[in-house]
């Protein structure tokens, strides 16, 4: 009976019930604020794929959906806009829906939610193995891993992001796949590790980082004239299967001609330039402050996983300069790293320092939090294992500081899951406990516009006995689309007006979230004969408000 409670074997069933509460709870889940475009876009990418081909009955039924999308969604932004955009979960996404006919709107963003999830739970199990071979305590690994699913807004965005959290996704298992090609250097590995480095790029441009990352461990390596032919040739082998990757899976790639890709990168900067409220002032999104991204995560990433996190990165920093100042002329002799583990380490590094600075060096235009750089939870977690592990190293023979240690992480995790159930489904709007309160009405909240089918479904309960009901909305929020995961009966009673004329509506809905600032303008203004019918708060956090019109 004992082989059943084994430490080895208590993760499988963290697996297990992580996997079954994902199962349980994936359509609780509002529609996030992409999603609807992601899903335009897989359309469109697999009506220009079948092009190729003589399937005529599928293309019937992509141009059927992309002209449905067109008449349910005319606000909906082209997708020529943004046609770089990466596929490698819209696309597939496209094809599932038309080959399994999946034409009801609810059962086609549930089962986005559901792929998502999955894909992240693969992700987190093989973040697992990652940590497990990396320290060899299962200990360790086993706080990981908890770290890397439960910080509640990666937790909650595990679900229905599917673009930036995908990226998180497809960034772990990268970096898995390098650390089987530094355990065993062969063909299938490096072609592995290759694939999953197109597949980031592609995802989203920062994906770059991981072919400069090997190019730079490279360089390193190659001034070792012992091995100097051998890098060589992995260099070759990676960069030629890298484009080869890249090129096939990323039809954007084969629409653009030559003289485009002296100018790659323009495409990929935001077009837009909104009004972004943060730490109580207004800035347009091209002048943040360098704090922005910093002080997002500071707020909503749980104060252990920080902690721990500086902890490793401080201790590893400290034992890179001492190697670094032992160094000689001969010093291939006197490696950077020891073994195949440091050596991942110091990738791991050099992968962060590039993204911060690429954070620094360009005016980013950034807009809803650290949204963008949730894929920085893989570094963090990582770095935070580190902590872990260094404290147990240097503390290995102290039994009572380190069950301690262990008891006081153990505390802060059950802390967060209880988070995650209070903040359900909601875990996108977190905030840790460095923040107050009042602290809470200076950020933008909603930024994912999760709330919007809920807000819905309380209007629609509120008017039940009316056959049409007129809303409109005071934010920057397109409530139309959250009528998506509304059964079709009460879709057909909704008529949504949007911000003008907001006169006429019976509700008006807001979840506070503008891209102007709303003390000079009067566009999301709430009229006179309104009244406040619902607010929706989560821990003191105001998420979103009805007003009902006053008869």
């Amino acid at each position: 009976m004992n082989k059943f409670f084994k430490k080895d074997s208590i993760i499988y069933y963290i697996f297990f019930l992580y996997f079954l509460i994902g199962l349980l709870i994936y359509k609780d889940f509002g529609v996030g604020i992409e999603e609807h475009f992601q899903r335009s876009s897989g359309f469109y990418w697999l009506n220009y794929v079948l092009q190729f081909t003589d399937f005529e009955f599928i293309k019937n039924e992509v141009n059927f959906k992309i002209s449905e999308i067109n008449n349910l969604h005319p606000n909906l932004p082209p997708v020529e806009i943004a046609q770089h955009y990466g596929v490698i979960f819209d696309l597939p996404m496209a094809f599932i829906e038309i080959i399994f006919k999946i034409d009801v709107s609810s059962d086609q963003f549930y089962l986005r939610h559901l792929i998502n999830f999955i894909i992240f739970f693969i992700s987190s199990s093989l973040f697992y193995f990652f940590i497990k071979k990396r320290t060899r305590i299962t200990s360790v690994a086993i706080i990981s891993f908890l770290f890397y699913l439960i910080s509640p807004r990666i937790f909650g965005n595990s679900f229905f992001d599917g673009k930036d959290l995908l990226f998180l996704s497809i960034v772990t298992i990268t970096f898995y796949f390098y650390s089987k090609y530094c355990e065993k250097k062969n063909l299938l590995n490096l072609f592995l590790f290759a694939l999953f480095s197109a597949i980031s790029t592609s995802t989203r441009i920062m994906g770059l980082f991981f072919p400069i990352s090997f190019l730079l461990i490279g360089i390193f390596q190659f001034l070792n004239p012992n091995i100097r032919e051998n890098i060589l040739k992995d260099l070759g082998k990676y960069f030629f299967l890298f484009i080869i990757c890249l090129f096939v899976h990323w039809p954007y790639l084969w629409t653009i001609e030559i003289s485009q890709y002296l100018n790659f990168f323009q495409v990929f900067k935001v077009g837009s330039n909104p009004e972004v409220f943060f730490n109580g002032y207004f800035y347009n999104s091209q002048y943040l402050p360098l704090k922005y991204i910093p002080y997002w995560m500071l707020i909503s990433i749980p104060e252990i996983i920080i902690l721990t996190f500086l902890v490793g990165i401080i201790f590893y920093i400290r034992r890179l300069f001492n190697r670094f100042i032992l160094l000689n002329e001969k010093f291939y002799q006197n490696d950077l790293w020891r073994g195949n583990f440091e050596r991942i380490d110091l990738f791991v590094l050099i992968s962060l320092l590039q993204i911060i600075i690429v954070y620094l060096s360009f005016d980013l235009n950034l807009y809803s939090g650290w949204r963008h750089f949730l894929f920085l939870n893989f570094f963090i977690t990582y770095f935070a294992c580190l902590g872990v592990y260094f404290f147990i190293i240097k503390y290995k023979n102290n039994i009572k500081l380190k069950t301690l240690f262990f008891s006081f992480v153990y505390i802060c995790i059950l802390n967060i899951i209880y988070d995650i159930y209070k903040y359900h489904p909601f875990q996108s709007v977190y905030f840790n406990n460095l923040v107050t309160d009042q602290m809470k009405r200076k950020f933008e909240v909603d930024t994912q516009s999760l709330s919007r089918t809920m807000a819905i479904k309380d209007i629609l309960k509120d008017a039940k006995k009316k056959n049409r009901v007129v809303i409109a909305t005071a934010s920057w929020t397109p409530l139309e689309n959250g009528r998506s995961l509304i059964s079709t009966q009460n879709k057909e009673r909704l008529i949504f007006i949007g911000t003008d004329n907001k006169q006429s509506a019976d509700y008006i809905y807001s979840n506070f979230y503008y891209e102007v600032n709303p003390k000079y303008e009067e566009k999301y203004k709430i009229p006179s004969n309104f009244k406040l019918l619902k607010s929706h708060s989560v821990d003191n956090t105001l998420i979103y408000s009805i007003f009902k019109k006053i008869q």
